[in-house]
């Protein structure tokens, strides 16, 4: 049975796919446009090589930004049902 993620573990690795994506967008997208022109747009190994950094910068930014919003959503749970089961949610219970 999967273990269910919580929000700071997902949050955090939000963050570090996002930071991830954006890496690649400012390291490897401009070097595979230089070599995708330096070497001709009809060399196909380099042009499939620079449409799979392009797919790896977009699905790991993208999933970062993913699991960074739905952190929020899981830490609300996280707080509804500790609230249902302990009488008050963390933040509550923190204040008293």
């Amino acid at each position: 049975m999967p273990h269910p993620m919580s929000s700071r573990t997902m949050f955090r690795l939000g963050v570090l796919l996002g930071i991830v994506g954006v890496l690649f967008h400012v390291v490897l997208t401009p070097l595979m446009g230089w070599a995708i022109t330096r070497f001709s747009f009809y060399n196909t190994g380099i042009t499939m090589l620079g449409g799979l950094f392009s797919l790896l910068q977009q699905g790991t930014f993208l999933g970062g930004r993913f699991l960074m919003a739905g952190s929020f959503v899981v830490r609300s749970a996280e707080e509804a049902v500790a609230g249902v089961r302990g009488g008050g949610s963390p933040a509550v219970r923190a204040l008293r």
